[in-house]
């Protein structure tokens, strides 16, 4: 039998039915409360509409009318058929500008937590994912997590040279920095390509995806001013967890309609 889940303490017991806030209002100020002080942790399924209306006496449309005003506030998120849980962090990446991956986050105000995976001076000489003519066999793979979930890996195929910095570094130190602090590298362009793919089984086993789960697949490759690949990277997110932006400037091209002949 299925154990009841039980409420997380989100305040006295009890809403104050003489204030000149209403009932939903307080209850909503309640769930806030405790998403604030960490008693509700991002991902966490909140107690149902009704465990809520057991707890606080009152009404199951009060509950929904407070629920629903969270997730219109973007702090609650409803899924179907699972219940309302807290809202994740959200992440996202200008593609408007050359920027990082692990710099995107940081302008964010995100620290990730970073775990390196491989770090292997020779992984990417049987690597079939690199691009034609591309002298990248240094390897170097690394998890990201945000509120203690892990939403991308990161494989980067480097110059042998990168080699030197260590593992120490590897785990930190941004991909750019390698390339244009260590190696005096500089970066002049980059091509960018996302699509919708089935990871891998072993990035599957790193994300805690289901075989037949997707990730966003970005793949980018990086060239020097000189025009020479200095850098690979393959990243695989985790869908729900990041969004990609740019911006467009005019003017705007139109492809030219086909009219029809009103002759008759």
């Amino acid at each position: 039998m299925k154990s009841k889940v039980k409420t997380p303490p989100l305040g006295k017991t009890g809403l104050d039915g003489a204030s000149p806030d209403p009932l939903y209002q307080q209850l909503a100020d309640r769930l806030v409360q405790a998403i604030t002080n960490g008693t509700l942790v991002a991902g966490q399924q909140v107690p149902s509409e009704s465990e809520l209306t057991e707890t606080y006496g009152i009404s199951r449309v009060t509950v929904r009318q407070a629920l629903q005003l969270l997730v219109k506030s973007g702090q609650l998120v409803a899924k179907r058929g699972k219940g309302t849980f807290v809202a994740r962090t959200t992440l996202q990446q200008d593609l408007s500008s050359l920027q990082g991956f692990h710099e995107a986050l940081k302008s964010q105000g995100v620290e990730p937590q970073t775990e390196l995976l491989n770090f292997d001076a020779t992984g990417g000489l049987s690597s079939k994912q690199l691009p034609e003519g591309a002298d990248l066999p240094l390897l170097l793979r690394r998890k990201y997590s945000v509120d203690g979930e892990a939403f991308a890996v990161v494989e980067a195929f480097l110059p042998s040279k990168a080699a030197e910095i260590g593992k120490k570094l590897a785990e930190k130190m941004v991909v750019y920095d390698i390339l244009q602090k260590y190696l005096g590298v500089r970066i002049g362009k980059a091509d960018v390509a996302i699509e919708c793919s089935h990871p891998t089984p072993q990035i599957a086993k790193e994300l805690k995806l289901s075989k037949n789960g997707h990730v966003l697949l970005m793949r980018r490759t990086s060239y020097s001013t000189s025009g020479e690949i200095c850098e690979h990277m393959r990243i695989s997110i985790v869908p729900d967890r990041y969004t990609f932006n740019m911006s467009v400037s005019g003017p705007m091209q139109l492809a030219r309609a086909v009219v029809p002949s009103l002759s008759t």
